[in-house]
């Protein structure tokens, strides 16, 4: 049940990221605005909790990367914050569609390998 919701929300995520990208919204300001930080922290602790129940559910490798890269992201948000802000200047340079692209994408494979790995 805790990885079909994963996969659920995670496509759920990759589905809004791409509107706010087409609607033109600045999505990676709005994450990297510190007045949005405990709506952030919230966000990666909701994936890291979704992981953590779907991994006890189920004993999948799949879980478990989901749940270590979620933690890296949690403690970084959490515990390493000047950190975090300090990659603002680097995702400038990559570029924020490029940033953008690559969270889809990686949220449209969590979501996929989440439900499959519930299917089978």
């Amino acid at each position: 049940m805790f990885g079909f919701i994963l996969g659920c929300f995670y496509l759920l995520s990759a589905l809004t990221f791409l509107w706010l990208n087409n609607s033109k919204f600045d999505l990676v300001g709005f994450f990297f605005n510190k007045a949005n930080h405990k709506f952030y922290v919230g966000y990666e602790l909701s994936f890291l909790v979704l992981c953590m129940f779907a991994l006890l559910e189920s004993m999948s490798w799949v879980f478990f990367i989901l749940l270590a890269i979620h933690f890296m992201g949690f403690y970084i948000l959490a515990f390493n914050t000047k950190k975090f802000y300090s990659m603002r200047n680097e995702i400038d340079a990559l570029g924020q569609n490029s940033m953008i692209n690559f969270s889809v994408i990686f949220y449209l494979l969590g979501g996929v390998f989440s439900l499959f790995t519930v299917l089978i």
